[in-house]
């Protein structure tokens, strides 16, 4: 049976004191008041047989004889104490151990799809760790670039990567509900009045042949790379932009844009999860953050987003 002990906090708590030879620097180190420092040390001296810790001198506060033996072998004995949980914790298997997935994302659908959800993600995957990298680079998906796993918008065929389709995308114009009200658009070819927006990796073409308009490629007019700031383009007011669904989705639903005409174009890319086998990562981690993308995409996809 092991004899009576005082409390570890009653031990840290004169261990800081005699420390700092003070009872506030002690209160503040460990998140307690004055006087709960005093409380243990009073404590400590009474389980001790009323043997002084402490002495005043003038302003001073100094440790006795037997405070001074006494914090030295607290000292070692809470280092033991740490000793002891270390080795506990080299037994934990490496699986048990947070680990941080890297994900290769591009910017746009970072910021406009995936940033909005992820919360949810983190608040039920507490032991996930998820570091986001927003880039138009491919990742090689190998010890090169510390990367896990990558959120892909393409044909979903990469050589030696795995994909999984999460969401088909579809293009369709939208505008600004300012840009709307002054310029009314009730059919497609309204838009052969208004500025378009356009964007190198998303050509109008299809969608005109799709609306039975006989108009060419825009070459004139803003241009953007980025697919988020074509969106925000719009959604200033500088004309109107063909639009990825998943992209433009929570833009939509927050009313900050506005779909024109009905007539829309399914991609013949679409939104991936792209891997390289094996993973580097824990296999946990993945398939939790899988679930979850995949869980997140088929709501989108239900409602046409």
């Amino acid at each position: 049976m092991i004899p009576y002990l005082p409390p570890l906090q009653t031990l840290r708590a004169f261990e800081a004191a005699a420390r700092h030879l003070s009872y506030t620097r002690a209160a503040q180190e460990l998140s307690l008041t004055h006087g709960a420092i005093s409380h243990h040390i009073a404590r400590l001296e009474r389980d001790l047989g009323g043997v002084r810790l402490f002495v005043r001198d003038g302003q001073r506060m100094l440790l006795t004889d037997a405070g001074q033996v006494l914090v030295l072998e607290i000292r070692a004995g809470l280092q033991q104490l740490l000793n002891a949980l270390d080795s506990a914790r080299a037994y934990i298997a490496p699986r048990q151990l947070t680990r941080t997935l890297t994900v290769s994302v591009l910017s746009s659908f970072a910021a406009r799809w995936l940033m909005p959800r992820i919360s949810a993600f983190q608040a039920a995957n507490p032991e996930v760790d998820i570091a986001l990298r927003p880039t138009a680079a491919l990742a090689t998906l190998d010890s090169r670039d510390g990367v896990d796993l990558a959120i892909r918008y393409g044909p979903g065929q990469w050589p030696g990567l795995n994909a999984l389709r999460l969401m088909k995308s579809f293009t369709f114009p939208v505008c600004s509900p300012v840009l709307l009200s002054s310029t009314p658009i009730t059919k497609p070819e309204d838009l052969m009045r208004v500025t378009l927006l356009r964007s190198p990796r998303q050509r109008w073409s299809p969608w005109f042949q799709a609306a039975g308009l006989d108009m060419p490629e825009p070459t004139q007019g803003p241009s953007y790379d980025d697919a988020g700031l074509l969106l925000q383009a719009a959604i200033s007011g500088q004309g109107v932009a063909l639009a990825r669904s998943v992209i433009a989705a929570d833009d939509l639903a927050a009313g900050r844009l506005i779909r024109v005409c009905d007539v829309q174009v399914e991609d013949r890319y679409g939104w991936f999860i792209a891997w390289r086998e094996p993973l580097r990562c824990e296999r946990q981690d993945f398939d939790a953050f899988r679930c979850w993308l995949e869980k997140e995409a088929a709501i989108a996809d239900s409602i046409g987003l």
